[in-house]
């Protein structure tokens, strides 16, 4: 259902580093996600380019979680992902294997036609009139350029991430009977005529010679086709093998992460019946990636703990690993505290150099207790409770127009931690 969503989104984020044209699908908190990697980027001198190549096994697949209000869809395929970072004098390429699966989390209402925009609603500029479909307004008015906040687009991606693939292909086998008949074709008719023709040289006759060749032909074809995939066979167990060994390795630390979605739903879902922990997942992530990249945390909203997040000054991409681990959840008062663990793959660029780092980070958030969830809430465009001024409550914790303090918490979840674990 939501295949052209995955396979145009991919190409739209690889072009967007480049040309700077926002991906059609992104939601609001991809936006302002990727807007602030951007920056960050410009801001090092860092050119940056993320490929999805497709690949012959695609693997393609689609999982529906429905809720009261919204419906959650994972989809993923097999592709070849690359990332390459440069400046004037280094570059770092990350392709560590030829098949990986990326993951993309489609977020759409079921209620969309009736409450919120969608890709497809028409929009009118409100300085020149232009008028265009809802996604044609992600990065202002393609007319007058005049800029405005857009609310999500419904469907909509809310999250992606790829993660390595170290098992053999589906079609390993396949191609390894393939490679074991012509390898028993070739053998076969080589030795075949060979042995024929020594028999012709030491005075045997014409049929004789042909016979014995015939036989040594299927005898020695035979043991090449088998011989050559009982190879196959063997070399693909060892890779499977090490794939497995290699795949706990690598994800030890997340195998505690697996019953997290249940859990935390377990500790939101009696005061909020309509949470969903996909929503929540992709919310952390574009939260920690805001944060990470922006250049004005002091003032934004989305943080309200006293702790330095100066360690992220030099992270120039954040890469998800799939798996969020709860810590904790309690609530204190009237607020609901979840103390999550987000496993990722960072990328650093210090003094010229880029390095690699596997990385935890605790993250602990905080929503007032009697809070829905609500699919299309966006801190970007907030009315103030005292004026009624609108405002994007990201880049101010304090409304321009009458200067009353925004408290997120109290619509939508707030980060008041962020550590390294």
């Amino acid at each position: 259902m939501y295949e052209k969503i995955r396979e145009s989104f991919l190409n739209e984020l690889s072009n967007y580093y480049s040309t700077g044209q926002m991906p059609a699908h992104a939601s609001v908190n991809m936006r302002r996600a990727l807007t602030e990697h951007s920056d960050r980027l410009k801001q090092k001198g860092i050119r940056y380019s993320p490929k999805f190549i497709s690949v012959r096994d695609e693997r393609a697949n689609e999982s529906r979680f429905d809720t009261n209000s919204f419906i959650t869809c994972a989809c993923s395929k097999h592709c070849n992902t690359v990332f390459e970072y440069s400046d004037a004098a280094t570059t770092l390429k990350c392709d560590l294997t030829t098949d990986d699966v990326v993951y993309l989390q489609v977020i759409d209402r079921k209620d969309a036609d009736k409450a919120t925009k969608s890709a497809d609603q028409i929009i009118i500029c409100p300085n020149c009139g232009h008028r265009a479909t809802a996604s044609g307004f992600l990065d202002g008015c393609p007319m007058c350029s005049t800029k405005f906040e857009i609310d999500n687009v419904f469907p909509c991606v809310n999250s992606y991430y790829s993660t390595i693939w170290p098992m053999p292909k589906s079609d390993t086998m396949p191609r390894a009977f393939v490679i074991a008949i012509k390898a028993g074709i070739g053998a076969g008719v080589t030795t075949g005529f060979l042995c024929g023709l020594l028999m012709l040289m030491t005075g045997k006759g014409l049929l004789y010679a042909f016979l014995f060749g015939l036989a040594i032909l299927v005898c020695a074809g035979w043991a090449a086709f088998v011989f050559s995939l009982l190879g196959s066979v063997i070399i693909t167990s060892i890779n499977a093998t090490a794939g497995a060994v290699a795949l706990v390795a690598n994800t030890l630390d997340l195998h505690a992460a697996t019953g997290s979605q249940r859990m935390t739903e377990d500790a939101v879902l009696p005061l909020d019946p309509g949470f969903s922990f996909k929503l929540f997942e992709g919310k952390i992530l574009s939260h920690l990636r805001t944060l990470a990249f922006s250049g004005n945390r002091q003032n934004c909203s989305l943080y309200a703990g006293t702790g330095d997040l100066s360690f992220m000054d030099d992270l120039v991409d954040m890469r998800y690993r799939g798996a969020t681990k709860l810590e904790k959840a309690i609530v204190v008062d009237d607020y609901l505290h979840l103390v999550m663990t987000v496993y990722l793959d960072n990328v650093y660029y210090r003094n010229g150099q880029f390095t690699k780092a596997r990385e935890n980070f605790v993250v602990e958030l905080v929503r007032r207790k009697e809070v829905q969830t609500i699919p299309d809430f966006s801190a970007y465009n907030i009315n103030c409770a005292s004026c009624g001024g609108s405002f994007d409550a990201v880049l101010s914790r304090k409304c321009p127009y009458c200067g009353s303090t925004y408290d997120l918490s109290s619509q939508d979840w707030s980060v008041i931690l962020v550590a390294k674990k």
